[in-house]
Parts: C-alpha cells; structure tokens; sequence
C-alpha cells in the first residue's frame, strides 16, 4: 500500500528572522509564536498574498499601529506583500526557541 502525497514548495523562514523584520517595519514589537499558537520545533505555513487588504486585516493593522492587540500573522503578511516588504508566497515559518 502507497501513501498518496505531492511535492510542494515553500519559502521557509525562521522566527527570529520573521519577527526582526516586522518590528523592524513597523516599529513594533510582534510575537509570532503567540500569533501561531505554535510549539517548540514547529513548522506552520502561512500565505502572504499583495491583493488589496480586506476591510477587516486594515483594521486589525490599523488598530495594532494605535496601540491595539497584535493582529493575526496572516493579516501582517498580507500587509507586508502589499507594501512590496515580501513576495506574495506561502511562507512555512520554523518555530523554535
């Protein structure tokens, strides 16, 4: 018996990096392993996409630059695609601390 499965690819990039360079944009501080819910040694993929944002990822940007909660991480690369910081893509983020 075989296991069905395909070949994908992925730009893969390191928390440390990942957060370096938000903060760096913005001028914020951002956690992405509190975004991501995710483990030590972990793996999560996350699509950044440079079409317009929708009405609710502006928000959430809007009110994280004012002040408010961190936004979902999707929202921020979306954010960071649009404003041509990072290619459009699916991003596999590696966890670790």
């Amino acid at each position: 018996m075989s296991l069905p499965s395909k070949t994908v690819t992925f730009r893969q990039v390191e928390l440390e990096a990942l957060e370096c360079l938000i903060c760096s944009h913005y001028g914020l501080e951002y956690s992405v392993i509190r975004a991501l819910g995710a483990s030590n040694g972990s793996y999560r993929k996350v699509e950044a996409w440079a079409a317009p944002l929708d009405p609710d990822e502006a928000e959430e940007i809007a009110a994280w630059r004012a002040g408010g909660p961190e936004p979902h991480l999707a929202s921020v690369m979306n954010d960071l695609a649009c404003s041509g910081v990072i290619d459009s893509d699916e991003y596999l983020v590696h966890v670790w601390w």
